[in-house]
């Protein structure tokens, strides 16, 4: 009798042996390959193919071939040339869920921004009817009531979070994938692509403290190489990452386009590599970003709406060197703990400081490239004279030789020197050397007293009767004077009392300008980069009158 009940539990055992095994390597593939299309095109309201499914169910295996999701065109949006997943059915016993191999092989991706300013792949993006979203609210709402009684209640201790089931990953790969992107909102269109994306991923797990490392690689267009290199603990609290991302030997041109847009004009040369290093440990981030263009070069001016009023061109002949390199720097850090952290508007503010401070402090990014103090102001963006004096003092020599050498590193960059005077103060201090000088005149070939050739300019600018009434308000008894205090305010009188004359200011200011071109020119700076500009009021400071430079760019 046990014998019997034995054999027929062998049958049966062998018979739902041989119905698992029909049933995963014929059934199920030949219905999956029937019902993903289906379904998937009744989901998504767009075509789905697929050409083949393979399903081992001894070894716990999945393979799909030939997924496609089309357009409306028939053309690809979304497809893969085979999907393979390898579980491994012995780590079950040990409550581990182990997945040793997913791989992703002929990734194809085609996007667009439409013209509209929609995305084509988010067409294939179910949408939910409104009744549908009419109960995802419903439910949402419930769900915060309940949330709020519970925060509500006291003496309940808070229930401690379930651990996360085991979950191991041994290796995700991504092979030969192909991303597509079309801009159709700019004019010219804008088109590029990733080709022969590499992506591996390797020791993913829930343990907080497993490292999962990723490596990427790709073409850009066929001209950059793409690589990305990560060590990250994705479930440990905090985050804790090292990343580096690096762009090398990009073109430039392909960008042409949104260089157009915004900017006005094309791009007829340039080459772009960039570096960034990522570091994120015990919430505080440590990041850099570095860029190297090379040989950049705009083209021809393009007609654009969108085109920003900024000075571009002084921009990148600002910061190119000899060698046609431009290097930027934008290092950023934080803490991530901050509930006002938010890292986009981090890098965006750094780079929008970036960019402002070398569009309004142009002659203070200079100093800085070459090493001197950035204190944020434009020091080299000006010379300094004493009043109503156009020689050059050994401190501003030393200023004008350090702007020198600055420009001659900056091949594109162009200077304009502005002659500049301060009405009062310069005209109050021509007006105290004429005094001195026509002084001196009197008291060098006669005898008079200090106080008689006082008296005597006073009388030649405004006549004897205003001396006779200067006179009177400092006169102590006959033919005595307070003659320490008189002489002071004729003196007073004839620096202070004469109105300015613009035109003898002008020739200040163009005798200034004419000096610190010379400087140049005898320190071998080209003639062709420096002009001298109009002449132009300014404001004196701390005892001197400046005078201000402007840099444009040189058109050879």
């Amino acid at each position: 009798m046990i014998k019997k009940i034995l054999k027929v539990s062998a049958k049966i055992i062998a018979g739902c042996f041989v119905f698992y095994l029909i049933l995963g390597f014929i059934i199920i593939p030949l219905a999956a390959k029937v019902v993903i299309p289906w379904q998937g095109s009744k989901i998504l309201k767009t075509p789905v193919k697929v050409r083949s499914v393979f399903v081992n169910p001894l070894l716990i295996q999945l393979k799909i071939n030939g997924l496609a999701i089309l357009d409306h065109n028939k053309q690809t949006l979304l497809g893969f040339e085979s999907f393979f997943v390898d579980a491994s059915f012995l780590q079950l016993f040990k409550k581990t869920y182990r997945i040793e191999d997913v791989s992703l092989k002929g990734l194809q991706v085609n996007a667009a921004l439409l013209s509209d300013g929609r995305i084509n792949l988010m067409e294939i993006v179910p949408q939910g009817s409104p009744a549908e979203e009419q109960s995802q609210q419903k439910a949402a709402a419930e769900g915060a009531v309940s949330d709020e009684k519970a925060l509500s209640s006291e003496g309940q201790a808070p229930a401690e979070a379930k651990p996360l089931p085991l979950v191991v990953v041994d290796r995700i790969a991504l092979e030969n994938g192909t991303v597509r992107f079309e801009d159709q909102s700019v004019e010219p269109k804008f088109s590029t692509s990733l080709n022969g994306m590499q992506l591996e991923v390797t020791g993913f797990s829930t343990q907080p403290e497993a490292q999962t490392k990723v490596t990427f690689k790709a073409k850009l267009d066929e001209k950059g190489i793409m690589a990305v290199d990560a060590l990250i603990k994705p479930l440990a609290q905090p985050l804790a990452m090292e990343t580096s991302f690096s762009l090398n030997d990009y073109a430039m041109q392909v960008v042409t386009p949104y260089v157009g847009k915004y900017t006005g004009r094309g791009l007829q040369d340039g080459k772009l590599d960039v570096k960034m290093d990522y570091r994120i440990n015990d919430n505080q981030l440590t990041a850099s970003h570095k860029l190297l263009i090379q040989h950049f070069e705009f083209g021809q001016t393009v007609e654009s709406k969108d085109a920003l009023p900024l000075p571009f061109g002084l921009a990148v002949a600002l910061l190119e060197d000899p060698q046609g390199r431009i290097n930027i720097s934008l290092p950023v850090s934080g803490d991530m703990s901050d509930p006002q952290f938010e890292y986009f508007h981090l890098i965006g503010q750094v780079a929008r400081n970036f960019f402002m401070k070398l569009v309004t402090k142009p002659f203070s990014v200079l100093a800085s490239m070459m090493g001197g103090s950035d204190t944020g102001t434009d020091e080299l963006g000006y010379v300094r004279f004493s009043p109503g004096r156009a020689d050059l003092s050994e401190e501003e020599k030393q200023k004008l030789g350090l702007l020198i050498k600055g420009l001659n590193e900056r091949p594109k960059l162009r200077l304009e020197i502005n002659g500049g005077f301060d009405q009062q103060v310069d005209w109050k201090a021509i007006q105290a050397d004429i005094f001195t000088r026509d002084y001196e005149e009197l008291r060098k070939d006669s005898s008079r007293e200090e106080t008689v050739a006082y008296q005597l300019l006073y009388q030649r600018r405004f006549g004897i009767r205003a001396l006779w009434d200067l006179t009177k308000k400092y006169k102590l008894e006959v033919a005595q004077y307070e003659e320490e205090k008189l002489n002071q305010e004729i003196k007073r009188q004839l620096i202070e009392h004469a109105p300015p004359d613009e035109q003898a200011l002008a020739v200040l200011a163009q005798a200034r300008a004419q000096v610190v071109y010379d400087f140049f020119i005898a320190s071998g700076f080209d003639a062709g980069r420096l002009k001298i500009g109009a002449t132009q009021k300014t404001q004196s400071s701390m005892g001197y009158v400046p005078m201000e430079f402007t840099l444009t760019v040189f058109e050879q």
